[in-house]
């Protein structure tokens, strides 16, 4: 058995009882990033859809949308690996809760965090990665992330532009 399931062009799935991730799995699914027109790529460390535990090494370029939500059952915690961001939660009405910086463990920013359910969250991606693992709990329903209506669902180039630069934008003022 192969070790890993290609699911889709942005996501491969763990098919061993044990498994290791080192530097050169990390410049792997970077350049897979690079060849997606969502930016994105990750490697499902948990074997199944229905285990009780899911972790993910996920990357993100700096043309990846990540599309404002929450979920509704579980928690999440990310740990960034490389790269720099800024981490949004939101207000049920849209409005910013909180921001800041994640990145790499040997910079000045938050390199973990983790964050109950029900909380709408983005991130934008300021490098030209942004490497990190996700643990959520299993297993995976669809319906239990839910996409707010104020933000773009990502199918308009234009929306997601204007969306992001206004986002950057209140970003600025609040920090000035």
């Amino acid at each position: 058995m192969n070790a890993l399931l290609q699911l889709n062009e942005e996501v491969e799935k763990n098919q061993k009882d044990f498994f290791t991730l080192d530097k050169s799995w990390i410049e792997r699914i970077k350049n897979n990033a690079l060849k997606n027109n969502s930016g994105k790529y990750r490697t499902c460390i948990h074997k199944s859809e229905k285990d009780s535990l899911h972790e993910m090494l996920i990357v993100h370029t700096s043309a990846a949308y990540v599309r404002p939500h929450k979920h509704r059952i579980n928690s999440e915690s990310l740990q960034f690996i490389e790269g720099e961001g800024t981490a949004i939660i939101f207000n049920t009405d849209g409005s910013i809760f909180q921001s800041f910086k994640v990145g790499e463990p040997d910079s000045d920013n938050t390199f973990y965090y983790k964050m109950e359910k029900d909380m709408f969250h983005m991130l934008l991606i300021e490098s030209k990665f942004l490497v990190f693992k996700e643990t959520i709990k299993g297993p995976f329903i669809r319906n239990n992330t839910i996409f707010p209506k104020w933000a773009p669902d990502g199918r308009n180039q234009n929306e997601v532009g204007d969306y992001i630069r206004n986002l950057k934008n209140l970003l600025e003022k609040i920090v000035n």
